[in-house]
């Protein structure tokens, strides 16, 4: 059941937790830092610095069809798994999409957008809602492994993540950590030389329905990678710090971080 304002109650998070343990998607399993990313660049490429990273980031309007390198792609989805998330729960989940067919079926559920067609690779992110819950032992558990937290605090640590997350309804919580992957996706793509175009325009439910997804799934954005047709898109300017930072307050205007 869920409150009036729509978040877990505990039975609910009890639920959820019994419900979980009969899942196949149980068991978690750690992998450490991908650091040979750090030592070998995937295809020998050196990545971009970061500041240029942002500076020339635009949201794809068209795609050639040039393929996107298995081992770039590979590293793009490794470095977006590191991405943080509350608790380490990492509700993400990542479906990637190359065939022409199933490009086809996801672009009719995302309102015919035909850079779905052409780019030829598409990650569906979705996040999950009843999974994330399940996991929080195990990942607490794996993290005092590895010597953050200590073991003893465990359920102490679990049960306040619980009741955190009781507050909060879990779409939004998922909705919050996944778009923070697909960012980091969509910045590494950058580094490696690619173009991506971030959607939020579909039909959640078709999404579902054509890709096999988990009702307790929250489909969260589709994002195109490949290589931009010509011509670049312009840069469209950003509001001047003047206008959305302020100092202490909001209100109070930043003026270079310099107090008055």
């Amino acid at each position: 059941m869920r409150s009036a304002r729509g978040a877990a109650t505990g039975s609910d998070v009890a639920e959820t937790r019994h419900t979980a343990l009969e899942s196949p998607l149980r068991s978690v399993v750690m992998i450490s830092r991908p650091i040979h990313l750090l030592t070998r660049p995937p295809g020998g490429v050196a990545p971009k610095p970061l500041p240029e990273v942002l500076l020339e980031r635009r949201a794809t309007i068209h795609f050639k069809p040039d393929p996107v390198p298995e081992e770039l792609l590979q590293a793009m989805l490794e470095l977006a798994a590191q991405a943080p998330s509350g608790y380490n729960l990492q509700p993400w989940r990542f479906i990637v999409v190359r065939d022409p067919e199933n490009r086809q079926r996801l672009q009719k559920a995302a309102m015919n957008q035909d850079k779905i067609q052409e780019a030829p690779v598409v990650v569906i992110a979705i996040g999950m809602k009843q999974e994330s819950q399940a996991v929080i032992e195990e990942v607490l558990r794996e993290g005092a492994s590895r010597g953050i937290g200590r073991a003893d605090d465990v359920d102490a640590t679990a049960a306040a993540a619980r009741e955190f997350l009781a507050t909060i309804p879990m779409e939004v919580w998922v909705n919050r950590h996944t778009m923070i992957a697909v960012t980091t996706m969509m910045l590494v793509a950058e580094a490696y030389g690619f173009d991506t175009a971030p959607m939020e325009g579909f039909d959640p439910a078709a999404v579902k329905r054509e890709f096999n997804i988990p009702a307790e799934a929250e489909v969260v954005a589709l994002l195109a990678i490949g290589r931009s047709r010509e011509p670049d898109k312009a840069y469209p300017g950003r509001f001047p710090l003047s206008r959305i930072v302020f100092r202490e307050r909001y209100g109070t205007q930043w003026n270079n971080g310099q107090h008055a």
